[in-house]
């Protein structure tokens, strides 16, 4: 199946979903992403704050940070057409980077053990399906030590037919409201 449309497909269907529909979704995919992260042996992840209709954790990561003054959350920032990860200080402003992705004004920049990725959807073997930019398989290609990454997608978007392309990073672990799976 061609991505282009299969995205398009995706995201029609995501948007659409009533408000109590994703309420009971992303409650469900929180309570799981809450459980893996409090079993993580990490101090310090990357992870994301939601533009659209994508799975919203912020409330999730708040809390993890607040049981451990060591944790640090990492949030990515698109530079031309590569990415880096800069400290989340969840108290203050975010600026808005390209795509309208909210993103930290910290310099403070650091390449996560642990990276939670937003997904529009997945296929069976863990490839991801994204917004088209590319920005996550170029940054998983130049990383020195592959950090363990875990798709964040709505389980009715996990396991779709699309073939993935040579560039594509194989992600290793997908957490959605029907729990958590490796690949």
């Amino acid at each position: 199946m061609d991505k282009k449309r299969e995205r398009a497909r995706v995201l029609k269907k995501r948007n659409v979903l009533s408000s109590a529909k994703y309420t009971e979704l992303n409650r469900a995919l929180c309570g799981f992403v809450s459980d893996f992260l409090n079993s993580a042996e990490v101090k310090t992840i990357s992870a994301f704050l939601p533009i659209g209709s994508e799975p919203n954790i912020s409330e999730v990561l708040k809390k993890w940070l607040s049981a451990d003054s060591d944790r640090r959350v990492f949030l990515p920032v698109t530079e031309d057409k590569t990415m880096r990860f800069a400290f989340w200080d969840s108290t203050k402003p975010l600026k808005l980077g390209r795509f309208g992705v909210p993103e930290p004004t910290s310099n403070l920049f650091f390449d996560p053990p642990l990276l939670l990725v937003p997904c529009v959807a997945l296929n069976k073997e863990g490839y991801r399906l994204g917004y088209g930019a590319g920005y996550y398989d170029r940054y998983l290609s130049a990383c020195a030590e592959k950090p363990f990454t875990a798709g964040i997608c709505f389980s009715d978007f996990c396991g779709l037919d699309f073939r993935a392309e040579p560039f594509d990073a194989k992600l290793d672990a997908v957490i959605s409201d029907s729990g958590f799976r490796r690949f």
